[in-house]
Parts: C-alpha cells; structure tokens; sequence
C-alpha cells in the first residue's frame, strides 16, 4: 500500500428513517475476495488515517490490489476534486451522501449500484451515486475540569443553546466548515433545527463570539479538548469515542436535536481503473469491512449484524434533527462562503 497523507495544511434522515427496517438481500459484496484489477487503485477519503490505512490494508491482503490513500479534509478533497475535472487522478472519494447531488450534476462522479447483501435499504442509494458505509453523529465534547472551571460547575449542556455562554467566551473549539465536513455538518444542523435561515445565523453569530480557533480539520477539536486546551469543542462522536477510550477525561454530549449524516463513497468519473474502484467499493460495504470501521472509527453502522462501537448511545434514545442530506449538499457551497465572508475563516 502507498499512503499519501495530506493533513490540512491551511485552512432528509430522521427519527424514523433510524428505526429498526428491512436490509437488502441479493448476492455479493459482503465478504468476498475482490479480484485483482490490474492497477492500485486511487482512494480519495477524510476517514482518519490509521483506519483508512488498515482498510487498505486488509482489501490488498484479500484481492491482491494496491490501494493508494490520500487523507484530507472532506472540503479539500471535494476542491480537488473539482481541481482535477476532467482528468481525475482518484478512483474513490469518501463524501458525505448529501454532497453526491452536486457533483453527480458536475459530472463529477458516477453512478454504480452493486448489490451488497446485508446493508440496510434505508441507506441504499436508489441512483447509485453513494455508498454508504458508516453513519455519523454530530456531538459536543467537553473537557469536565475545564468546564468546571470555566462555568463554575454548571451542568453540562443537554441542547445547542446551552452552549451560548458568556463565561464560554474563547473557551470553544470546532472544525472551520469551508474546509471540514465536521464543521459543515454542525451548520447545517444548525439550520435544518431552526427551520429558518435568518434564526440560523443568529445563532452562529452567537456561537462564534465564543470560538477560540477554527481549526482546519475535523478531529482536531476532540483532541484539543481532551488535553485541556478549550472547554467544549464540536465534533463528531466518533472522534470523541477515539479520544475518550484513550484515557482522557473527556464528556460526551448529544445536543437536542443533533444531526446524523450518512458517511460512505462515491466512484470518480473517468477514473484510471474503473473496475478496481467498483470491487473496492463494494468490498468496503461488506461485514468484515464494515466492522472494521465500527471498530477502528466508532462510527455507527449501516448494516444490521454488525455492532454498535463501546460506549455509544443508541440511535433510538437520541433527539435527532431532520436532517436533510440532499439539501445539505444543494446549500453547501453558499452557506460556506457566507460563512467565510461573516466570520474571517
């Protein structure tokens, strides 16, 4: 495996769609050994490094195709993306499922539906643009003794705007969302909660007189609170579940109502090995593949025999927001240089 590392260097799911319902069934995809390609094939992902690695890792073991991983923020991997039109150096791209839309219109990427047994319906793309491998909660994590002494031992935050505090000031931390798909995630949560556009930016005005540092990518917060840098910091609960089970003093809160995102890949169009990128997508959504994300991301699964990673809430006890994947992805590009232009990001 060749690993090519780029950290950051500058900057509708509801409550109901999350119940217990019927997944696919049908043939391959779930543990089979994919075949070799003839060719590595090029993978494009904001997934954390270790874990994009072992994935990597583990397919070559089993299909005798080298995969190349690139590792960057899911806004800076959706600019390369577009950078790179009409001559893609990428087979695969990890995204959001909301952020296929546009770029399934720009051509970007292209449809491909394989069935996977084992993968619940209720994430099954029916056009085929994305594939979903992991479902992703958006959380807050606070350091307890920086909290304590910050707001002199209030309560934890149960909601969003529990969070607008005046002895907060400086003391929060998240992701910058013109770069970081964790930090678009929390803003459009924002606005999805609301329901109106106006009372959104109201509260991310609110909000931002309180962030100490946007920071470039989406697991940089949780670990900035965790060692006691800030007091609170937005973030997904996959990265604070990492954090946490690595022994620091960290708190997990689910903000009423919080939103969920469907994680997975989509096929690049006029990608170098087309046909590597199908069998590795598909490998990805198999129960091996998929407990090894549970396992390594502490993400939650999209498949039903696979388990819930340590120490995670159940879906079915979270206030879950609307939230809307296709809109999400339609209203990305505007809300994020609204935002840069706001708040100097």
């Amino acid at each position: 495996m060749r690993t090519l590392l780029l950290r950051a260097a500058a900057g509708a799911l509801s409550l109901a769609l999350l119940m217990l319902g019927p997944v696919a069934c049908g043939s391959g995809g779930d543990d089979d050994t994919a075949s070799a390609s003839g060719g590595p094939v090029t993978w494009y992902t904001p997934m954390p490094e270790e874990p994009a690695r072992r994935l990597a890792e583990a397919y070559e073991a089993e299909s005798g195709t080298e995969v190349e991983v690139l590792r960057q923020s899911a806004g800076e991997l959706l600019a390369r993306l577009k950078a790179e039109a009409g001559r893609p150096a990428a087979d695969v791209i990890g995204l959001a499922s909301g952020d296929a839309g546009p770029l399934a219109k720009q051509k970007l990427i292209r449809s491909y539906k394989p069935t996977v047994a084992g993968v619940d319906q209720r994430f099954v793309d029916p056009d085929g643009y994305w594939h979903a491998n992991e479902l992703i909660l958006m959380t807050v994590g606070v350091n307890a003794d920086r909290w304590k002494e910050e707001t002199g031992g209030a309560p934890l935050p149960t909601t969003w705007d529990e969070l607008l505090r005046p002895d907060l000031k400086g003391q929060l931390v998240m992701p910058n969302p013109t770069l970081s798909g964790t930090g678009y995630t929390f803003v459009a949560t924002q606005f999805f909660r609301h329901g109106d556009d106006a009372a959104a930016w109201k509260f991310l005005d609110s909000f931002h007189q309180l962030v100490g540092q946007y920071t470039d990518s989406g697991g940089a917060p949780s670990q900035l609170v965790a060692t006691g840098e800030y007091a609170a910091g937005v973030s997904f609960a996959h990265d604070l579940l990492n954090v946490r089970g690595a022994g620091f003093p960290i708190e997990l809160v689910y903000p009423k109502p919080t939103g969920v995102v469907i994680s997975g890949n989509a096929l690049v169009e006029g990608s170098p090995n087309p046909q590597g990128a199908e069998k590795f997508v598909q490998w990805l959504q198999g129960r091996k593949a998929s407990q090894m994300i549970v396992d390594l991301v502490h993400s939650y699964p999209v498949r039903n025999d696979v388990d819930l990673p340590d120490g995670a809430q159940g879906l079915a006890e979270l206030d879950l927001v609307d939230y809307d994947p296709v809109r999400a992805g339609e209203m990305r590009d505007a809300v994020s240089k609204e935002f840069a232009k706001r708040y100097g990001v």
